[in-house]
C-alpha cells in the first residue's frame, strides 16, 4: 500500500508542477493522454516478480510446446531440412535424479533433430551407461563418451566436437529441464535466420520440491559489455560447430564456467547472434550450488580480465556476492583532453553548484568547461558568467536567440578543444569523483558511441539508468524513480551494459564519432534529440553504454521545466518508426512498456 501511496503522491506532485507551469488546458490534455494510454495500471504498485511470472505463464501458456515448430504444421520433408543439434552434457559425478530430469526433458522434445553425448570422467561410466540405456529405451541418438584415462577435458571436448556431424552444439549441465519445444525453436530460428553464429533463449528456475517455475530471466539482445558483468546469456545457448572449432573449442582451465569463457572469447569477433525471446530452459539448483558458485567466481573473473586484456585493456575485476555480478574497471589508455559542454540561462546558483562539484570532486584533470549562455538576463547570472571568463579551464560562449538544445550543443562541440565531449546539464552535481574516468574508460573503446551515467534524484531515486526505446510510446528512462540502493531486475541498474540510448543530461562521446554521425539533429529542438543521436550511432555500428560508476545528482528540469513537446514526439515516432516497430533490442518483449521498473507485461 505504501508503494501505491508513494507512486500516486509523485504523480500528484508532478501534475501540480505541470498545472502551475503550463496551465489548465495543457494539464488536462496530458492527463487525458495518460489515462487513454495506460488506464489505471500505472497507478498500481507492481507485484513481486514471481507473482507476476505466475500470471504471465498462465497468460502465455508457456511450457506446453509450440505447434508448428516441428509438429503438425510442418511436413516431414521440412523437418528433415532443419539443422541437427548436438547436446553435450558433462557428467562430473553420477547423480541419478539430476540426470533423469535432464535426459527426460531431451527425450520429450517435439523436434527430432538432436543427438545427445554424455561426457563422463570415467568414474561412473558403468552405472551411467546402464542408467542411460534404461532411460532412453535404447535410443541410438544417446551416446556416452568415456574419459576414464583422465585426459584433458578440453581435448576430449575438442575431439567430440570435431567428430560431430551436427550444425550446432549445445553444452548443457545436468541440472535443468529443456522445455519441450527448445530444440525445435533453435532449429527453426537457425534455418530461418540463415544459420547465425550463436542463438540463445530465456530461462527460469524450477523449484524441485513444489515444481513451481520462478525467477524468470528474460534476457536482452546480444550485449558484449553486459557479458563482462555476468553471464547474462546463461542457458540454453547453441553455437555453430565450425565456429566452435575455429576459436579452439572449450578450455580445460575454465571447467567451472566453460560456456561463459567461450562466450567471452566470442566477443572478440563480429558475429551474427540471435535471441529467441522465449523461456526454453528451467534450471534446478543443486544442494551444493553455493559452493560451486564460489569456486566458479575465481575462474570467471580471470576469464573477464583475460578477455579485456586481449582487447588491449588492463582491468580490475571484483565480484559482488550481493548481486552475483562483476564490477570491472578499465585503465585509461591515454589521458586525452575532455571538453564539458554546459548550456545555461538565468541559473546562476544552480550552475555554480554544478561547476563547483566538478572542480572540487573530479579526479580527472585534463578537461575544459565550456559554458554556453543562451541569453541570460538576470544580473546575478551575468556577473557569475563574467567571473568565469577569467578563470583557467573555463570558456563562456554566447548563443543568443531561441532555445534549441541540439544547435547550442553542436555549436559548443565545434568550439571544443577536447578529443572527447561531455554534454552536461547545468542542474547536475558530481557524486563519484572518478565520474569522468568511468565515462572515458568505455568511450575510448573504438566500438562504443555514447556513454551515459547513473543519474539520481536528491532523495536517492534513480532518474536515469539508460533509456528504453518504445517505452511509454516513444522512449523513457530505465528504472526511473526506482530505489538507487535496492536490487533491480537482473541487477541491470548496477551493471555496465549495452543500451539503445542514454540521456544527454550527462553523455560522453568521442568527438570524431559525434562528427561522423552529424551531431545532434536540430529538428528536435527540446526533446528526443539525445535518443535520435543514439539511434544514429547504433545505425553506424557503434554500441551505446550505460555505466553505474559515473554517478551524479540530477535536479531534473530546473532550467527548462518539464514541458514535453508533443510535435517532437510525433516527429521522433515518424523518423524512427521502423526501430520502434522492431522493439528495443536491449529490452525484452515480455517486459512492460507501461512501467519503468522492468515489470512483466501482465
Amino acid at each position: 500500500m505504501s508503494d501505491v501511496f508513494g507512486y500516486v503522491s509523485e504523480l500528484f506532485r508532478k501534475g501540480l508542477r505541470i498545472l502551475r507551469a503550463y496551465g489548465v488546458l495543457y494539464f488536462l490534455r496530458r492527463t487525458f493522454k495518460f489515462f487513454k494510454r495506460y488506464k489505471w495500471r500505472s497507478f498500481l504498485a507492481p507485484e513481486d516478480l514471481n507473482s507476476q511470472y505466475q500470471k504471465w505463464l498462465e497468460k502465455n501458456d508457456e511450457g506446453v510446446g509450440t505447434k508448428g515448430i516441428a509438429g503438425d504444421e510442418r511436413t516431414a520433408r521440412e523437418n528433415e531440412l532443419l539443422p541437427l543439434i548436438s547436446i553435450v552434457i558433462l557428467l562430473s559425478k553420477f547423480d541419478k535424479d539430476s540426470l533423469k530430469l535432464t535426459v527426460d526433458s531431451i527425450l520429450r522434445q517435439d523436434a527430432e533433430q538432436w543427438v545427445l553425448l554424455v561426457v563422463d570422467d570415467g568414474s561412473s561410466v558403468p552405472d551411467a551407461k546402464e542408467y542411460l540405456t534404461e532411460l532412453s529405451g535404447g535410443d541410438n541418438r544417446i551416446v556416452i563418451v568415456n574419459n576414464g584415462t583422465g585426459e584433458d577435458l578440453g581435448l576430449v571436448l575438442k575431439r567430440v566436437v570435431n567428430n560431430l556431424k551436427s550444425e550446432y552444439v549445445l553444452l548443457l549441465e545436468d541440472n535443468g529441464v529443456l522445455r519441450s519445444d527448445a530444440i525445435g525453436c533453435f532449429a527453426r530460428e537457425a534455418s530461418e535466420s540463415n544459420y547465425p553464429s550463436v542463438i540463445y533463449g530465456d530461462e527460469d528456475t524450477l523449484d524441485n520440491r513444489t515444481r513451481i517455475r520462478l525467477n524468470p530471466a528474460f534476457k536482452p539482445g546480444w550485449s558484449p559489455n553486459l557479458l563482462y558483468s555476468f553471464n547474462y546469456v546463461g542457458s540454453p545457448v547453441i553455437v555453430r560447430k565450425e565456429l566452435l572449432k575455429e576459436v579452439g573449442g572449450f578450455r580445460q582451465a575454465y571447467d567451472g564456467c566453460l560456456n561463459y569463457e567461450l562466450l567471452l572469447r566470442l566477443t572478440d569477433y563480429k558475429l551474427d547472434v540471435r535471441r529467441i525471446p522465449r523461456v526454453l530452459f528451467s534450471k534446478v539448483k543443486k544442494d551444493n550450488w553455493r559452493d560451486e558458485v564460489e569456486a566458479k567466481d575465481i575462474q570467471e573473473s580471470r576469464a573477464v580480465r583475460e578477455t579485456l586484456f586481449r582487447k588491449g585493456y588492463d582491468s580490475r575485476v571484483t565480484y559482488s556476492k550481493v548481486t552475483d555480478t562483476f564490477t570491472y574497471r578499465l585503465n585509461i589508455m591515454n589521458v586525452e583532453p575532455v571538453s564539458i559542454i554546459i548550456p545555461t540561462k538565468n541559473n546562476a546558483e544552480v550552475l555554480r553548484r554544478c561547476l563547483e562539484s566538478i572542480q572540487k570532486k573530479s579526479t580527472y584533470s585534463n578537461y575544459e568547461i565550456i559554458v554556453i549562455d543562451n541569453g541570460s538576463t538576470e544580473e546575478d547570472t551575468l556577473n557569475y558568467l563574467n567571473s568565469l571568463e577569467g578563470m583557467r579551464g573555463f570558456r563562456v560562449l554566447r548563443y543568443p536567440g531561441e532555445f534549441n538544445y541540439p544547435d547550442i550543443n553542436n555549436f559548443g562541440a565545434s568550439e571544443a578543444l577536447g578529443s572527447y565531449l561531455v554534454f552536461l546539464n547545468d542542474d547536475t552535481e558530481v557524486i563519484s569523483a572518478d565520474w569522468m574516468e568511468a565515462l572515458l574508460e568505455h568511450s575510448q573503446m573504438p566500438e562504443v558511441g555514447a556513454v551515459g551515467a547513473l543519474l539520481l534524484f536528491p532523495g536517492g531515486l534513480i532518474q536515469h539508468a539508460g533509456v528504453v526505446i518504445g517505452m511509454r510510446g516513444s522512449a523513457s528512462h530505465a528504472f526511473y524513480k526506482c530505489d538507487g540502493n535496492s536490487t533491480s531486475y537482473m541487477n541491470l541498474a548496477c551493471c555496465v551494459r549495452n543500451v539503445s540510448a542514454v540521456t544527454a543530461a550527462c553523455l560522453m562521446i568521442e568527438k570524431t564519432k559525434f562528427n561522423r554521425v552529424g551531431g545532434f539533429n536540430t529538428s528536435f529542438r527540446v526533446a528526443m534529440n539525445d535518443i535520435d543521436l543514439c539511434i544514429r550511432l547504433l545505425s553506424a555500428g557503434f554500441y551505446n553504454i550505460y555505466t553505474p560508476h559515473a554517478r551524479l545528482l540530477h535536479h531534473e528540469s530546473l532550467t527548462r521545466g518539464e514541458f514535453v513537446n508533443e510535435e517532437e514526439i510525433k516527429l521522433f515516432t515518424s523518423v524512427h518508426r521502423e526501430f520502434l516497430e522492431r522493439g528495443d533490442p536491449y529490452y525484452h518483449p515480455a517486459l512492460s512498456l507501461e512501467r519503468n521498473d522492468y515489470s512483466l507485461a501482465v
